[in-house]
């Protein structure tokens, strides 16, 4: 009995491990070959900017084994090879470095990559679940908003804050640069800075030597924003370096230590001015003067903002200057008044009406209208505010050279006028064209609405008597809608119909060639010493010619002519008040410039 059972155990035994040595097989056999994949960063741009210009990818092997290592699309075609058949350790991790090309050397398009392992031997595929990103495409990066839009970090006790938003990718630590850009140099960086998510705080400093900062001067400032999306794509928003056209309304900030804003209307003498001085609030000391006269009309202290200034009901018809001051800080305002004549006998003597030209002031005024960084003014600027300080706090652009000698000379030689502003002819409010016999348009009026063009027009065909002390003027359009000056335009021909070009040259007089007014007459043939002319280049249909003067008697820069009942007359150059001053040497201008008031005066209704 003993044998059997012996023999039987024996086979059970034989049976078992034959089984034990298939089953450790099986499991052998089963145990993964690659533990698993990786791919460093998951999204990448072979862009050649050397960031995340490729990814580190690979796998853990479990044991030593030869195999090739592929890189597949999405549509699991082979487009990469990076290990061919190659006998590698077990139990160790294997990487190499993907550049985003293929097997040709051409970079793969932008898309969804895999990962595969084949072990030949075998006939083993082991696919990875894990993807890799192929992006070479910027992000879009939009700047949002900077605020405050106005700082004034020079002041004592100020210390700014400027938030400034992005929208775009988030990242840990965008980086932002300030741009300078009104002064004679193109945008140039006086700062970098890093933010946090899609912010960053500028704190109204620039840098002023290494490693040393102090507080950014009073000026124009532009933004930048660096952005990287998560396979390294960069984007500078909205541009490496700013420009107008692209930097948008609200993202610019301006430095403004201290500012004066006022009307640009016409002001009756007896009623009340507001000014706003900014961005102080401490108190401002104000004088109020007439041009080239010392003695105040009104002063005295009040608390920045909004400046409330009375015009005493004595005051005289003229071009006043306010003047605030706050310590060293300064700002002016000119104010033109529609008062009392200026002296009984001007009151029985007829009055040309002087016009001011407060559109083109704002229009040439270099101030950030929208805060987008950059200085505002025409003709690049399609839209304007009249509520704008003045750059710098200084007069407007042609105040002290063409408009400001005029008025002195008419107030040094007792010439009578009324006063007013393009503007206020344009409203509708104060003295009116129709009640003047002559009309001087004191400055280069650059801009006027077509409205008031036509009436000009209409007003000299009716027998108004025009004067215009500037160049260029009375040719270009542009329209009023409540504070703004909106859609400037240049026209072929001015108000009249006239051509005229600018013309250059060394310093040269007038020569007289025609002068039917009497304007010349027992003067010398040659009328001051200029360098900038506007000559005549075609009369409007049906002028008649009565005096002229220039370099050219086919082209001349002074003319004056007859048109319907009225007539028109140009001084040819923007200079020509210039010599009005006391210290010019020029006695012709002067006394040109009387006769033509006379001229105005006297009228053809």
């Amino acid at each position: 009995m003993a044998r059997p059972v012996v023999r039987a155990v024996f086979a059970l035994l034989v049976v078992a491990t034959i089984a034990a040595f298939f089953v450790t097989q099986q499991l052998k056999s089963e145990f993964p070959l690659v533990i698993r994949f990786s791919a460093k960063p998951k999204q990448f741009s072979p862009n050649g900017d050397r960031y995340r210009d490729s990814a580190q990818v690979g796998f853990d092997l479990s044991e030593p084994a030869k195999v090739s290592f592929l890189i597949l699309d999405s549509e699991g075609n082979e487009i990469r090879r990076l290990v061919d058949d190659r006998q590698l350790a077990g139990d160790a991790k294997h990487r190499f470095r993907w550049d985003g090309r293929d097997d040709d050397g051409g970079f793969v398009p932008d898309g969804v990559y895999r990962m595969r392992v084949i072990r030949p031997d075998e006939g083993r595929v082991i696919d990875s679940t894990k993807r890799i990103r192929v992006d070479t495409q910027r992000p879009p990066v939009t700047l949002v908003s900077a605020k405050p839009s106005v700082i004034a970090p020079r002041l004592p006790g100020q210390h700014p804050e400027v938030t400034i938003t992005y929208r775009g990718p988030s990242n840990s630590a965008p980086e932002f640069r300030v741009f300078r850009t009104d002064d004679s140099r193109r945008p140039h960086v006086v700062r970098r800075f890093r933010g946090k998510g899609n912010n960053g705080v500028w704190h109204g400093e620039v840098a002023t030597g290494v490693d040393r900062t102090g507080p950014a001067p009073d000026g124009d400032y532009a933004i930048t924003v660096s952005v990287r999306d998560k396979a390294g794509n960069l984007t500078v928003a909205p541009a490496p370096i700013p420009t107008p056209e692209l930097a948008r309304p609200g993202t610019g900030v301006s430095a403004r230590s201290f500012s004066l804003q006022g009307t640009l209307d016409v002001v009756s003498a007896g009623s009340v001015t507001v000014l706003h001085v900014g961005p102080i609030d401490r108190r401002v000391d104000f004088v109020v003067s007439r041009l080239g006269d010392p003695k105040p009309i009104r002063h005295g202290r009040r608390v920045a903002g909004r400046l409330r200034i009375g015009i005493p009901s004595d005051t005289k018809t003229g071009l006043y200057v306010v003047r605030v001051r706050a310590g060293r800080q300064r700002a002016v305002w000119p104010i033109a008044v529609a008062g009392l004549p200026q002296s009984k006998r001007a009151a029985e003597r007829p009055r040309p009406l002087v016009v001011l030209p407060a559109i083109s002031w704002q229009g040439l005024n270099p101030v950030d209208d929208d805060f987008d960084g950059f200085a505002d003014s025409f003709p690049k600027a399609r839209s304007l505010g009249l509520a704008r300080p003045f750059a710098g706090g200084g007069l407007p652009v042609g105040f002290n050279s063409e408009v400001a000698p005029l008025l002195r000379f008419l107030d040094r030689e007792r010439l009578p006028y009324d006063l007013t502003t393009d503007l206020s002819l344009a409203r509708g409010e104060g003295p009116a064209l129709g009640n003047a016999p002559g009309v001087a348009f004191a400055g280069s009026a650059l801009w006027l609405p077509e409205p008031l063009l036509t009436r000009l027009r209409d007003e000299v065909a009716d027998g108004l008597r025009s004067a215009s002390f500037g160049a260029d003027s009375l040719r270009r359009t542009v329209r009023i809608r409540d504070d703004r000056l909106l859609d400037p335009r240049r026209r072929r021909v001015n108000a009249f119909g006239e051509v005229t070009a600018p013309l250059k040259t060394s310093p040269a007089p007038l020569t007289v060639f025609e002068d039917g007014l009497g304007i010349f007459e027992g003067l010398d043939t040659f009328i001051g010493d200029f360098t900038r002319f506007e000559q005549s280049r075609g009369l409007p249909t049906g002028a008649r010619v009565i005096a002229t003067a220039g370099r050219d008697p086919s082209q001349p820069a002074f003319v004056a002519y007859g048109l319907g009942g009225g007539v028109v007359i140009r001084s040819g150059t923007p200079q020509w008040a210039g010599q009005l001053n006391e210290s010019a040497l020029s006695d012709e201008v002067p006394t040109v410039t009387k006769r033509l008031w006379r001229v105005l005066a006297e009228g053809a209704r």
